[in-house]
């Protein structure tokens, strides 16, 4: 190939690279300002105005359920089990006999103790009556006496072992799952059955200490627990501890539980909700509005109009505002920072949205009225 040739041969092909390129670029602007032009139809969102409201504050707490009076009954003493009283999950009263030991051996040594017994007093009167003869002397009459009194003793002691192997109820309850049997040999201090009085139950609670100044003996507490959903259960705070944990700067409550509470049972964690008696400003926001971040918990709020719909209704701009939380109740929470009255607030739809997104409102279903 001559080179006349080959140089019109590379004009060709720097031709339609040029050619190529510059198709490219004229298509790529053109998509560009397509894009540009297209825009998001507006999303539409249902919506809430806020308004101040004075709110009773509360603190939100986990607590537990704990029985006025529960313990492990045991035995003081070692024996085999002669009768089993009482049935897993029963009711038993004060001084009850739930478990008695074998006492055969015992009741064999209070009869030969309460023989020794009547001789020493026989022996004691005898020398009484010697010694007003001056027969006998007064160490002698003194040595019998406390030979009486020794026996006496001994007898007495005898007696509180046999009575010991009655085990009684401590006080009146319902007692736990049965672990023992007749014919078990039991050992001082060998567990029997858990028992736990049904009469008053408490929530213990574990309060930030900076809360000391605003709870007080006498205040209403109010608490849920899974295990019952849709029900409350109240109850009036019955005791404080003086100090706080050096560790975790928290301080011990009691709440006596109001009205029979035979569902609850002792070790239960219930949500736990403290009336403070202290009044806040708040906003109420439904709860749904709210988006939860560890970078900080915010709302989307209603901007400006901008213009109207294709189908005539108005579009707005929304913007992403940071909040601060405070109490809550129900469905709604109270915003103690960050908005103010007249905001109209966004409650749907929020993960279609961005700052600066447009909007259509459908108020078409409100929420319910505000909790106070």
């Amino acid at each position: 190939m001559s080179k006349k040739a080959i140089l019109i041969v590379g004009v060709l092909i720097l031709l339609i690279l040029s050619f190529v390129f510059g198709f490219n670029v004229i298509k790529n602007k053109a998509i560009s300002e397509k894009v540009k032009e297209f825009k998001l139809p507006p999303v539409s969102v249902t919506t809430v105005e806020t308004q101040e409201s004075q709110w009773k504050s509360y603190l939100n707490i986990i607590g537990e359920v704990e029985s006025a009076e529960s313990t492990n009954i045991t035995t003081q003493i070692s024996g085999q089990v002669l009768t089993v009283n009482f049935k897993s999950g029963q009711f038993v009263n004060k001084g009850d006999v739930v478990v008695t030991l074998d006492d055969s051996l015992l009741m064999a040594q209070y009869k030969s103790q309460k023989a020794k017994l009547d001789l020493a007093k026989i022996e004691l009167s005898r020398k009484k009556k010697l010694l007003v003869g001056n027969n006998v002397s007064q160490n002698s009459v003194d040595q019998a006496r406390t030979q009486y009194n020794a026996e006496r003793a001994s007898l007495a002691y005898i007696a509180t072992q046999i009575e010991h192997m009655k085990i009684q109820a401590p006080f009146s309850g319902k007692v736990g799952i049965r672990t023992i049997d007749v014919g078990d040999y039991l050992t001082p201090g060998s567990f029997i059955v858990e028992l736990e009085s049904t009469d008053n139950y408490f929530v213990d609670m574990y309060i930030p200490e900076e809360y000391k100044g605003k709870v007080n003996v006498g205040q209403d507490v109010t608490f849920t627990s899974g295990a019952f959903e849709g029900e409350t259960f109240h109850a009036t705070i019955s005791a404080i501890q003086p100090s706080s944990n050096s560790q975790s700067h928290n301080i011990e409550v009691r709440a006596l539980i109001s009205g029979e509470v035979n569902s609850l049972v002792s070790g239960m964690y219930v949500n736990a909700e403290v009336n403070l008696n202290h009044p806040v400003a708040v906003m109420p926001i439904p709860d749904v509005a709210v988006n939860y971040s560890l970078y900080g918990d915010n709302v989307f709020v209603v901007g400006p109009a901008t213009k109207t719909s294709e189908k005539g209704a108005a579009t707005f701009n929304v913007e992403q505002r940071l909040i601060e939380i405070g109490p809550k109740h129900d469905d709604y929470v109270g915003v103690v920072s960050g908005l103010k009255a007249g905001d109209q607030i966004v409650t749907s739809n929020q993960q279609q949205l961005k700052k600066g997104s447009i909007i259509l409102i459908n108020n078409s279903k409100p929420f319910p009225p505000v909790a106070k």
